[in-house]
């Protein structure tokens, strides 16, 4: 029998612990809230089956489905926080954790993507997959987020100012990810960019601050940045 690698088995020791904190957050629901669970089916009984489903995926050889469903299962959170979670909850601790899954997911994804070619893919090849992965959750959840800025809460007239810095950062934000699958370069400099005129607007301009946590929603999109400039310059002279 073929021993498992480091790698997953890591990955799948921190998919555990990040589990029993899942568990223990709908436990928390359960009885603090006194939620009836199970006895009128509901998207958090969805959501656990979907995330359990994936957790034990992820202990198969299955890596693949496993990868998918987390985050599968992480939009669906996002998706429920903005739009389907009752007005006097708060499940925004659930969408942060969901995003430690999204990450999850994307490297279960790269086992599948390490042992699906012979022979195995470069390490070049190997972070492009993964940064490519995740640029693909990036623009679903961006999606979701402006989504729910156009429809939730008070209009906003975005072509004017400072609004209209919103549809300029999703311009700028989709050409870096246009330009991400050919040259990380030039993508890594164009989310640089996105992420300075984002913490700009954010202390410059109290409208836009008083939006919400765009600055956090920011963070993963800056290390995608950085992660491209570090690769275009580690990687730079192999072919």
């Amino acid at each position: 029998m073929k021993s498992k690698s480091s790698t997953t088995l890591a990955l799948q020791v921190v998919t555990s612990f990040g589990t029993l904190w899942y568990l223990l957050f709908i436990a928390m629901i359960v009885f603090h809230d006194s939620y009836p669970i199970f006895k009128s089916f509901t998207l958090i009984e969805l959501l656990l089956i979907i995330f359990l489903s994936g957790y034990i995926l992820s202990w198969t050889k299955n890596k693949l489905a496993a990868g998918i469903v987390f985050m599968v299962w992480n939009t669906i959170v996002w998706l429920s926080d903005l739009y389907f979670a009752r007005p006097d909850q708060d499940y925004s601790m659930l969408s942060a954790m969901a995003s430690f899954f999204m990450f999850c997911g994307a490297f279960f994804l790269l086992e599948w993507y390490k042992t699906s070619k012979v022979p195995a893919p470069s390490q070049k090849k190997q972070w492009k997959f993964t940064l490519q992965v995740l640029i693909i959750n990036y623009v679903v959840l961006y999606f979701i987020v402006v989504f729910s800025e156009l429809t939730v809460g008070e209009p906003i007239n975005y072509m004017s100012f400072p609004y209209i810095i919103y549809p300029l950062l999703l311009f700028i934000f989709l050409l870096g990810f246009l330009i991400s699958w050919e040259k990380e370069l030039i993508a890594g400099y164009v989310f640089l960019i996105w992420f300075a005129i984002l913490i700009y607007a954010n202390v410059a301009y109290s409208e836009i601050g008083s939006l919400g946590g765009w600055a956090l929603f920011g963070l993963p999109i800056l290390l995608q940045g950085i992660f491209y400039l570090n690769n275009h310059r580690k990687f730079k002279t192999r072919k």
